[in-house]
C-alpha cells in the first residue's frame, strides 16, 4: 500500500508541474504579444509624427514661396524683383533643409472658364457679351445701335467672388468699331458704381488700364458712348481683369505639400493684393 500511495503522489507532483509549465507558456506568449504590439504603436506613431513634421515644414516651405512669388510680382527688375509681368513654369529655391518651387502664369478673372458671367444692356443676336469673355479673340460682343453719350452701351462683367483688382484690358476687332470714348467702373452689388476717369479719343483697338486697387469687388463695367467711328456700333472681343496665379510647392525629405494664390499686382507702387487666401491642394 505504501508503495502504491508512493506512486500514485509522484504521478499527481509530475502532472501539476506540466500545468504550470504550460501556464507559464501561455503568459510569455501572451506578453511577447502585447510587447510587440506596444512597440509597433511606438514605430508608427513615431513615423506618424515625423510625417507630420515633414508636412508642416512642406507648408511652411510653401507660404515662404508664396511670399517671395509676390515679392518678385511687386518689385521691379531694377529693385531687385521680376515686374508683374513675370511668369514662369517653375524657379526652385533652396530653403533651410528642404526647397520651394514657384509656377506664376498670367491670371484673368473675368474669363468664363474662371467661372464669369457677362452681359450687356445692348446687344446683337449673335454677338451676345458672353462672346467677351469666352477666352476666344476672334469672337466679340457687339452693341445693337451706335453707343452716344446719354446712352451709353455697357459690357459688365460679374465676378464668381468678390476680388480686388487695379488692371483692366479690353481688345477690339478693328478700330472702326474699338471704344473711343469710354468709362470703366466697378461694384459690389451692380446697381452702384465707381467710375474711373473717362478714357476720350481712344484709338487703339487693345488697351490696358491701371487704376487705384479697389477691393470687394464682384462687378466691372465698361461704359461706352462713342466708337471708333461714331456712326458704328461698338465692337469688344476680349475684356481682361489682369492679375497672376501662383502655385509653389515646398519639399522636404521627400514629402512635398502645394499651395495657389491669385493675386493682382502693381509693381509701380510695390503692392500686393491678395485675392483670397492660399489653399491646399
Amino acid at each position: 500500500m505504501r508503495l502504491f500511495r508512493t506512486k500514485h503522489k509522484s504521478k499527481v507532483t509530475y502532472s501539476n508541474k506540466g500545468t504550470a509549465l504550460l501556464f507559464t507558456l501561455i503568459v510569455m506568449i501572451v506578453l511577447t504579444s502585447m510587447v510587440g504590439a506596444y512597440l509597433g504603436f511606438v514605430q508608427a506613431s513615431t513615423k506618424n509624427t515625423g510625417a507630420q513634421i515633414s508636412d508642416c515644414q512642406a507648408i511652411y516651405l510653401a507660404e515662404a514661396g508664396l511670399h517671395k512669388a509676390i515679392l518678385n510680382l511687386m518689385r521691379t527688375v531694377a529693385n531687385g524683383g521680376q515686374g508683374e509681368g513675370w511668369t514662369t513654369t517653375g524657379t526652385t529655391e533652396s530653403l533651410g533643409s528642404g526647397s520651394y518651387t514657384m509656377e506664376v502664369q498670367r491670371w484673368d478673372w473675368a474669363l468664363a472658364a474662371n467661372n464669369s458671367t457677362a452681359y450687356s444692356n445692348s446687344e446683337v443676336v449673335g454677338f451676345e457679351a458672353a462672346k467677351a469673355i469666352d477666352g476666344t479673340d476672334a469672337t466679340y460682343w457687339e452693341s445693337d445701335g451706335k453707343p452716344q453719350g446719354p446712352k451709353p452701351k455697357n459690357l459688365i462683367i460679374a465676378f464668381p467672388y468678390a476680388l480686388t483688382i487695379n488692371k483692366v484690358r479690353f481688345l477690339a476687332p478693328t478700330s472702326d468699331n474699338t471704344p473711343r470714348d469710354y468709362t470703366w467702373g466697378v461694384s459690389t452689388d451692380g446697381v452702384s458704381y465707381t467710375d474711373f476717369p473717362e478714357v476720350k479719343n481712344n484709338d487703339n483697338i487693345d488697351v490696358t488700364y491701371t487704376f487705384s486697387a479697389q477691393s470687394s469687388v464682384n462687378y466691372l463695367r465698361l461704359s461706352v458712348t462713342k466708337s471708333g467711328q461714331p456712326s458704328l456700333n461698338v465692337r469688344v472681343s476680349t475684356v481682361e481683369a489682369i492679375g497672376s496665379k501662383i502655385t509653389v510647392t515646398g519639399t522636404v525629405d521627400g514629402d512635398s505639400r502645394q499651395i495657389e494664390e491669385t493675386v493682382a499686382v502693381d509693381d509701380s507702387s510695390e503692392e500686393a493684393y491678395d485675392q483670397i487666401d492660399w489653399n491646399e491642394l
